[in-house]
């Protein structure tokens, strides 16, 4: 009983509670000489930069996490891409996945469709879907032949490995692709569905006791379950971070608790009136 209390106290916190002070915003600053990939080109310097509070997801089990308090977020956009940049504290860098390691990771989430009000800022439902982009460090790892199988069993020279092993990896690589960053479509908890596409690009480095990690995608993609972006409009976005170190998974996340504003700057062309 207490605890469906402590749950119910909660999700009306999250729903309006005074506690809750909306985000002052996200800027996509507009930029002619392209949006980088790299979390660490010069030119996210020129991004204004905004802090987002991070808490525990205690709405669903299993639930916790909490030990990543702050991320801030930087955005560029060139009129035809859209690049969000993401920067967390974390002393390790958790890049593998076992029985009892798990890996870090970021997502950010965005209403799927132009719509009257918010999605719920937790999965959304049936009628406000939730467009989600996630990072991983293990994917990460893999694509740049880092990952746990390499790190545990480097080639050595001499050594014979069974030829299923090639075909396993061949396998997971079809599947996932060679990029880090996973899409899904959400319509409430529980419901996160894995999208069969490659529409967002990613890339994440860790140094100095935190992570950087750069989200990319183009604004139009003629996908009617991606978010729309458009330069001069304005959208909202989510985010979470896992932290494998503290045990973080699935539910158990540090969460943004409401939705953020996410501007983008006109481009010159339309500011232009006729």
């Amino acid at each position: 009983m207490k605890r469906r209390t402590i749950g119910v106290a909660m999700v009306l916190w999250v729903m309006g509670g005074p506690a809750m002070a909306q985000p002052s915003g996200v800027r996509a600053a507009y930029t002619t000489a392209g949006v980088p990939l790299q979390p660490d080109d010069p030119a996210w310097s020129r991004a204004p930069e905004a802090t987002l509070a991070l808490f525990p997801q205690l709405i669903a089990v299993p639930n916790g996490g909490g030990s990543v308090t702050a991320v801030s977020v930087r955005a560029l956009h060139d009129g035809a891409w859209l690049a969000i940049r993401l920067e967390w504290a974390d002393e390790t860098a958790d890049r593998s996945v076992g029985v009892d390691s798990f890996r870090d990771a970021v997502a950010v989430g965005f209403p799927a469709r132009e719509m009257v009000g918010l999605p719920v800022p937790f999965m959304g439902d049936a009628q406000h879907p939730v467009n989600i982009w996630q990072w991983s460090a293990d994917l990460e790892a893999d694509a740049a032949g880092r990952g746990s199988f390499a790190e545990r069993y480097p080639h050595t020279e001499g050594v014979w490995y069974f030829p299923q092993d090639a075909d396993v990896s061949r396998e997971v690589q079809h599947w996932r692709g060679m990029d880090p960053v996973v899409e899904f479509i959400a319509v409430g908890w529980g419901t996160l569905e894995r999208r069969p596409v490659r529409n967002v690009f990613g890339a994440g480095v860790h140094a100095k006791g935190r992570w950087r990690v750069v989200l990319r995608r183009r604004l139009a993609t003629g996908d009617p379950n991606d978010a729309p972006f458009r330069p001069g409009d304005a959208t909202h976005l989510i985010v979470a971070v896992w932290e494998g170190a503290h045990g973080d998974v699935n539910g158990r996340k540090s969460v943004t608790m409401s939705w953020t504003p996410l501007a983008l700057d006109a481009t010159v062309q339309a500011d232009v009136r006729h």
